[in-house]
């Protein structure tokens, strides 16, 4: 199919398609975070932004000091990553919630007890958010999660870079971002942004399954 009109813009229907998707996965995904946490998660409409931005926004330790990242790479046939990018201070409510420890700054990348906790719930971030698109669109779809902290593993950093930028040159990017609401309604505080980067054969497929 075809993913550009003349104008060499994302046709509209891809583009809903891909805004409906994002919203699938992160919904369910937020389901997982209020069970955790005792609260509403509202999401903010999702944004098509080009990949590089992403990566600048999110991944780059001199840009974005005070997240927590978890990268998932799509396996064959498709091509693609899914970026979780979650303030610390959440992380902390998170892990607080989970362990029944409050945790200061990044006292828990010491913490085995912590890191634990911290992988677990990552893991089921990632697990609710493939499984939703998976039954969206009826495709078996694998991921491979890494989990990226940045300034505490600038090598290990470096070499997701390095494969992140290998398939953003032609990924379409979704972001959608985030928020804790308190019993009124109120907002408690901005957790974070969630970002589907699969590149233009992966698109195909997705839409393919949605009879596009």
């Amino acid at each position: 199919m075809e993913l550009y009109d003349r104008n060499g813009r994302l046709d509209s229907d891809v583009q809903d398609a891909l805004y409906e998707l994002g919203n699938v996965g992160v919904g369910m995904a937020s389901v997982t975070i209020g069970k955790i946490l005792g609260v509403r998660v509202e999401l903010v409409t999702p944004n098509l932004v080009p990949a590089d931005m992403v990566v600048d926004k999110y991944l780059r330790p001199d840009i974005r000091e005070e997240m927590v990242e978890l990268l998932m790479m799509f396996s064959e046939p498709m091509r693609g990553a899914v970026l979780f990018s979650m303030n610390r201070s959440f992380i902390g409510d998170v892990l607080e919630k989970m362990t029944g420890e409050k945790y200061e700054k990044d006292a828990f990348y010491e913490d085995e007890i912590a890191s634990s906790a911290l992988r677990e719930f990552t893991s089921m971030l990632s697990a609710a958010y493939m499984k939703a698109i998976s039954s969206y669109t009826g495709l078996r779809i694998y991921m491979s999660p890494r989990m990226v902290f940045l300034n505490k593993e600038p090598y290990f950093l470096r070499d997701m870079m390095a494969e992140l930028e290998s398939v953003t040159e032609q990924a379409i990017s979704i972001e959608t971002s985030f928020m804790l609401l308190d019993n009124n309604g109120g907002r408690t505080q901005d957790a974070g942004q969630i970002a589907m980067l699969p590149d233009e054969k992966t698109v195909c497929m997705l839409m393919e399954s949605l009879g596009l």
